[in-house]
């Protein structure tokens, strides 16, 4: 197939991730564990791709790694490198929140549920936005839940991240209550808010962050 690995990066339950080439380009390599089911990996592939067109037909960035080819035994897709998502929202807080939220948004919008955004190594900054790896266990949903989790485990869920950006638990939780029931109201209602709490931030994040 033209796939050269040149790294080992890591070991999951399902599959064996390397660093390669494929066309000139560096890649990662995710490599069908025997435990795993080639429907599993063919799922994920399918996931992926479908990401993709979306992000096409919306003109919105797709936080997934682009894939460059599939089999049922292992994916070839976009390297993605970057700082762990948690190490990037002590530093900045505000602006790295945000480009997470809307990082969720885009995969709740395409109707897929990843299913692990509360795993910090899923989420990593990549110099100019967050992006959301390892689509193993995602699933397509008529109603995912990401940019909920999101802030529910990684900003509720840490107070001094609040008191940094200068939100209340509360704000956040009635702002969410509108993400329930209307999910593009409750979005620009979410980062509306935090965009004005925001104090001494870019006071255009998504200039740099989507």
């Amino acid at each position: 197939h033209g796939v050269k690995l040149t790294g080992f990066i890591a070991r999951g339950y399902r599959g064996i991730v390397f660093e390669g080439t494929f066309k000139g380009k560096a890649v990662a390599v995710k490599v069908r564990r025997s435990r795993a089911k080639a429907e599993k990996t063919l799922k994920e592939c399918r996931i992926l791709q479908y990401l993709e067109r979306f992000s096409q037909s919306t003109g919105k960035a797709n936080p997934a790694p682009a894939v460059y080819l599939c089999t049922g035994e292992f994916i070839v897709m976009e390297l993605v490198s970057g700082r762990p998502l948690r190490a990037t929202m002590e530093e900045q807080p505000l602006p790295a929140s945000l480009s997470a939220i809307r990082a969720c948004y885009f995969l709740d919008r395409a109707g897929v549920k990843h299913s692990e955004i509360k795993g910090e190594k899923h989420l990593l900054f990549d110099g100019e936005r967050v992006r959301i790896i390892d689509y193993d266990t995602a699933t397509f949903s008529e109603k995912p839940r990401n940019v909920l989790q999101f802030i529910g485990y990684h900003l509720i869920g840490k107070p001094h991240l609040l008191r940094q950006i200068g939100v209340s638990k509360a704000e956040l939780l009635s702002a969410t209550k509108v993400y329930k029931e209307d999910r593009e109201k409750g979005f620009k209602l979410i980062t509306a808010l935090l965009e004005r709490k925001g104090e001494g931030f870019s006071p255009h994040p998504e200039r740099i962050m989507t």
